[in-house]
């Protein structure tokens, strides 16, 4: 079944050309990992995707149906987005933050039953961070509040999620957690798109994760899809990040190319 399509999208901010005419298919738990330099377009075509903005040309299907057909409610039932950027909660809790996820199951006076906080105990263990269900959520590091960010995803229990750089505050054991809580959730039929500046990030992925895709977003504003072998090239990284000085190495021992810096 095909989850999200999205035909002949531009956007435009002013003159300048952000997406330009891209297209994509993303079928029901597949990976789709972005990757483009700072600026291209990522958050703005994730923010397309979740119906926060409204592209000037073209059309974003959910299940075939054009999100400009659905009301907020029904989209937010079907898409959960992490932002890069952490809200404003004054002084929530973690487990009164996260229980926010559930919004789009409830009737607007509705309050949170029993059952919506079993969701959030059950997303806070799996992530390990039930230690912080007491908490002020504006009291805790960049790194716990991406967690709990994910954790209020997991509650929504959405078809498809966008993670806009998840793992970018990150200690390596959590990086470790969100590829492997990616890995799991479209094992169990998730839909994902996860944008990232790191193309170990694909490479990997795709080693653990049948028909994942992998997605560079030009700074022409174009898109190019396809398997991470024909999109994670030498040539690829060397037009996205011209003076980074990436190189693609393969390393027996792991089975697969290895991405790092070469030089300074």
């Amino acid at each position: 079944m095909t989850m999200l399509k999205i035909e002949n999208l531009t956007f435009r901010r002013g003159q300048h050309i952000i997406l330009n005419d891209v297209n994509l298919t993303l079928k029901q738990g597949q990976l789709l990992t972005l990757l483009g330099a700072n600026g291209a377009g990522k958050s703005t075509l994730l923010n397309c995707i979740s119906g926060l903005i409204t592209p000037n040309q073209g059309k974003v299907f959910l299940k075939e149906k054009d999100i400009k057909q659905l009301s907020s409610k029904q989209i937010a039932q079907q898409v959960a987005y992490i932002s890069q950027q952490s809200p404003q909660t004054y002084q929530y809790t973690v487990k009164d933050y996260v229980v926010l996820g559930r919004a789009s199951h409830l009737n607007i006076f509705d309050k949170p039953k029993e059952e919506d906080y079993y969701y959030v105990e059950k997303a806070l263990a799996i992530l390990d961070i039930s230690h912080l269900c007491d908490k002020v959520y504006m009291q805790l590091s960049g790194g716990q509040k991406q967690m709990v960010n994910i954790a209020k995803v997991l509650v929504q229990q959405p078809q498809l999620i966008l993670f806009d750089e998840p793992t970018s505050a990150l200690d390596y054991g959590n990086v470790f957690r969100v590829l492997k809580l990616v890995k799991e959730l479209v094992e169990q039929s998730f839909s994902v798109i996860m944008t990232t500046h790191n193309p170990e990030h694909p490479i990997l992925l795709q080693k653990e994760i049948n028909e994942s895709l992998t997605a560079l977003l030009t700074n022409e504003g174009k898109l190019l899809v396809g398997e991470t072998p024909k999109i994670i090239t030498q040539s690829n990284l060397t037009q996205l990040y011209d003076q980074a000085n990436l190189r693609l190495f393969p390393v027996k021992e792991l089975q697969r190319n290895v991405c790092t810096i070469a030089k300074l």
